[in-house]
């Protein structure tokens, strides 16, 4: 951190928001001059944890900074979002919000309003664009390595989401409970929901499929495994599965159990490219993107080469959400606008909440949703 630097806070400094912090704050050519966060406890802890003033609010942190941040980085609790982002806005800031975008289209459209309106720039986290191996495939899809894309496929298996001790009440859970932020679809599959988007463009349609539940105590509405097929305007097709009940859970304090979860039997996260001209089979917790080139004259698919990725932090290949906020950091301390327009995470935010009503109608029928049209994302 660098008194000179470009000055930043972070507002919410739970389990995400402190490690941002702590990431942010070893970034020299920033400044983190503050964070906010309700709980005195854990504001004091985050404090003498980083040597960074904390506060209660945003008020409290612009009437108490000894120097003014330029932009401002929201990880609260997702009901907070909308009313959070509105407030930074309105002062004048630049905001980095960890997704979700809102709680519902609702949400979104006035956070969206609101960015288009104010001074400062909106960056939502769809943090999963810009990792290493998430990167690399868009730099080869982009020099025309795969031709036209005809089809993507995402894998995502993990282990159940009952991280808490086994007498929590289901509504304390907060990952399994959609009107504070969880559900499988809308936590963590909203990011290859965007990715698909990144990869092949806007959906057309889509149609869920989920089976019969294994983990009975997941809560009512909450599947344990579905699967999307998808549709998109350009004709190509994608499909895209979600797997709680495979992998053993590797998170839970309580027996304590966390080995490196990239590593564990039946975690994985692969994304499967195929054009006109080749494919590519990309394993994101393996570190292994795999090239393929079709033959077309002597009818063969031809194996090129395979490109490792283990040489930094597995979080780098997909999920390095601190540091697409210093690229954001320093996009606005250059005056350039965000990475991604405000209106582009609001389509994801759409599809994302069109498969979960695709989702739900799939497990009222036992089966699927049928198909389901995507509305224009016009605001």
């Amino acid at each position: 951190m660098n008194e000179s630097g470009y000055p930043i806070a972070v507002w919410g400094v739970g389990p995400a928001g402190l490690n941002y912090l702590k990431e942010l704050c070893k970034e020299w050519r920033l400044n983190v001059v503050g964070l906010i966060n309700r709980n005195p406890q854990r504001r004091a802890a985050a404090s003498e944890a980083t040597g960074v003033p904390g506060f209660d609010c945003l008020q409290a942190l612009l009437d108490g900074c000894a120097v003014r941040p330029q932009m401002i980085v929201i990880a609260t609790a997702n009901p907070t979002h909308k009313d959070f982002t509105l407030q930074a806005l309105e002062a004048g800031l630049h905001v980095f919000l960890d997704k979700p975008m809102g709680q519902d289209m609702a949400e979104a459209k006035t956070i969206l309003e609101a960015a288009q309106r104010a001074q400062g720039h909106l960056q939502v986290g769809f943090e999963y664009r810009y990792g290493s191996m998430t990167g690399r495939l868009k730099e080869l899809q982009a020099a025309g390595d795969f031709g036209t894309l005809t089809n993507i496929d995402i894998v995502d298996s993990r282990g159940h989401w009952w991280p808490d001790s086994p007498d929590t009440p289901v509504e304390e859970v907060w990952r399994l409970n959609p009107a504070i932020g969880g559900g499988p679809l809308l936590h963590c599959g909203i990011h290859e929901l965007d990715l698909m988007r990144y990869y092949a463009g806007e959906v057309a349609q889509v149609q869920a499929f989920v089976p019969p539940r294994s983990l009975a105590f997941y809560p009512e509405g909450i599947p344990d495994h579905l699967t999307l097929e998808m549709r998109f305007h350009s004709g190509a097709c994608g499909s895209f599965r979600l797997y709680h009940n495979i992998a053993p859970t590797w998170y839970r304090p309580i027996p304590r159990h966390n080995p490196v979860y990239h590593q564990v039997p039946g975690h994985g996260l692969d994304i499967i490219v195929t054009g006109t001209k080749g494919s590519a089979i990309c394993e994101i917790y393996a570190e292994q993107l795999h090239l393929n080139r079709f033959d077309h004259d002597n009818r063969e698919t031809i194996y090129l080469r395979s490109e490792t990725f283990g040489h930094h932090h597995h979080n780098v290949s997909h999920h390095n959400t601190p540091q697409m906020i210093i690229g954001f950091a320093l996009r606005c301390s250059q005056g350039l606008g965000p990475i991604d327009a405000a209106d582009d995470a609001y389509r994801t935010t759409l599809l994302g909440q069109c498969c979960e009503e695709a989702v739900q109608a799939a497990m009222a029928d036992g089966w699927t949703s049928g198909p389901v049209s995507i509305p224009s994302a016009h605001v």
